[in-house]
């Protein structure tokens, strides 16, 4: 009897766990946006993401500049709330005698969440548009 009500409490706690754990995936927001150069052209490298130092999301940029952002699969969105935006994976690899370099055409301070200077209030299913400055302009 005893070894029965102790299978019956965790088999409770674990589907608790799960109903916790699905019932916090539906408030994610479809969210997306498009991304510009100081010229006013697409920005096609790279992926842009959104971070709040707990979650994050990305999206990965296509030819005509645009994102959309996944969590957890394909164009899931993210939860509401603040998040600080940068860039990821947007440099070119150049050969060189020293081995591969990665080389970057705009400006150095969009690599990091600390210093883009980029924030989104996410509260509905939106965009985010922003421009990057281009280096050596």
């Amino acid at each position: 009897m005893l070894k029965t009500f102790s299978n019956l409490r965790i088999l409770f706690t674990v589907l608790l766990f799960v109903l916790f754990l699905f019932s916090g995936c539906n408030n994610k927001i479809q969210f997306g946006g498009k991304v510009t150069d100081s010229d006013g052209q697409p920005y096609t490298k790279g992926y842009v993401v959104f971070t709040n130092g707990k979650i994050s999301a990305r999206g990965k940029l296509q030819a005509d500049g645009t994102y959309k952002l996944d969590s957890l699969k394909d164009n899931d969105g993210l939860a509401p709330g603040t998040y600080q935006v940068y860039l990821s994976g947007h440099h070119n690899h150049l050969d060189s005698p020293k081995g591969i370099l990665a080389v970057s055409d705009i400006d150095e301070k969009y690599e990091s969440a600390s210093t883009s200077g980029l924030s989104c209030e996410v509260t509905k299913n939106g965009h985010f548009n922003f421009t990057v400055e281009q280096k050596n302009k």
